[in-house]
């Protein structure tokens, strides 16, 4: 805003500085996802990086929640899970727009654990392991 433009301004109106700075902070305070769910003390913000980083665990689980819905070939489930799929995407990238280090280091660690967890039984864990086998197969021919 420029000098005139605040010498316009109305007695008693304060210019605000409403920037948003991208860069990663490493503090304890911090807004998960919505306004209301936000950490101000350390105990709080130690708690929310467990809840985020067990919700990523839990991420690593839906693909094999879609495998095994497709296999039952049931549209309630197919539809539970289209429903659980668009809330997750827009969860993590709330957690993301947080721009705090813990933050993306409990979602690595979380996302890390579940693959482990979880990656033997996903679908495409199958797909891998039959071109795998085929490829020893051809070795061997």
């Amino acid at each position: 805003m420029s000098h005139n433009e605040q010498s316009e301004m109305h007695p008693g109106m304060q210019m605000m500085d409403m920037r948003m700075y991208m860069i990663i902070n490493w503090d304890y305070k911090v807004r998960f996802v919505f306004n209301d769910w936000k950490s101000t003390t350390h105990g709080e913000f130690v708690g929310g990086l467990f809840v985020t980083m067990f919700f990523c665990v839990f991420l690593c689980l839906l693909p094999v929640l879609k495998g095994f819905a497709d296999k039952q070939k049931s549209l309630f489930l197919k539809i539970v899970w289209q429903l659980l799929a668009a809330t997750q995407s827009s969860i993590t990238m709330f957690l993301l727009m947080t721009v705090n280090g813990w933050v993306f280091l409990a979602m690595a660690l979380g996302f890390g654990i579940g693959s482990f967890i979880f990656y033997p039984q996903m679908p495409i864990s199958e797909k891998h392991q039959r071109e795998d086998d085929q490829q020893v197969l051809e070795r061997v021919n």
